[in-house]
């Protein structure tokens, strides 16, 4: 995993750009579409500052509770600070590469069927073999339980792609995968595959930067940045707004619910 994926001023810049320019609010779309009970057991993976975490927290009564797994202990942190403090309670923090979260946890407590909801929101792609954790969790499921994974898919981040490779910069396989591929080759063939029922809900979602500075601070704090093509990016980015008033990417993303793993 590049370190640059889990550094949490990386991540909170990234949030912060794509969340001040999207049409669509992506929690705003998940929560309009991934029923949260107020009673419900949900394990998060993934957590990262907790983009989606207050939301989950938010919909739980006081019977629920949410458990949250991240690698990055500063992410956690941030997570904690936000989260008021009538909600703590319904909390549990995890500190662990999602990988290696069956053998770090407490033996007995993920291994029971003990959660109505498994949900992961841009972090799946970081596991080495998917296939085998969304096998090892999906074991942790009550009866009737779901799992949800949201994740970018097919010509998602098309624009932004092309502006930098046309200014030199080869993009990593694993960042092509994980931008690209992996929801549609990895994720929704295992869930038809191990679960009865599988809802698919996508979006297209614009951002529409106005200023190079906003592009170039997006770029800067990804997995693909590549300061030595910067000067290159900038000019095409001049070049550009001399011309239009914005630049416009698209988000493609797409959330998929498994429901009743079969026998």
């Amino acid at each position: 995993m590049s370190s640059r994926a889990i550094e949490t001023a990386l991540l909170e810049q990234r949030i912060a750009e794509n969340k001040s320019s999207q049409g669509i609010d992506l929690a705003t779309w998940i929560f309009e579409r991934l029923v949260v009970r107020p009673q419900d057991q949900i394990l998060e993976l993934c957590c990262g500052t907790g983009a989606q975490s207050l939301r989950l927290l938010e919909s739980l009564g006081n019977s629920g509770a949410l458990s949250v797994v991240d690698v990055s202990a500063d992410s956690l942190n941030v997570l904690a600070s936000r989260v008021p403090e009538q909600w703590k309670k319904k909390l549990r923090l995890i500190e662990a590469n999602i990988d290696e979260l069956p053998s770090k946890v407490p033996r007995g407590y993920l291994r029971e069927p003990a959660f109505d909801l498994i949900f992961c929101a841009y972090g799946l792609y970081y596991s080495t073999d998917a296939r085998k954790l969304l096998a090892a969790i999906s074991s942790w499921l009550k009866p009737g339980g779901r799992i949800a994974i949201v994740g970018p898919f097919g010509p998602n981040n098309r624009q932004l792609f092309e502006l930098i490779q046309a200014s030199g910069v080869v993009l990593p396989d694993a960042v092509v995968d994980s931008s690209q591929r992996f929801m549609l080759e990895t994720v929704v063939p295992w869930a038809a595959a191990n679960f009865e029922s599988v809802n698919l809900q996508t979006m297209v979602n614009p951002v529409l930067w106005t200023a190079p500075e906003r592009v170039l601070n997006y770029w800067q704090n990804t997995t693909f940045y590549d300061p030595d093509v910067r000067t290159i990016v900038e000019n095409r980015l001049q070049r550009h707004f001399a011309v239009h008033a914005e630049f416009a990417n698209e988000k493609w993303v797409m959330m998929v619910e498994m429901t009743n793993a079969r026998a």
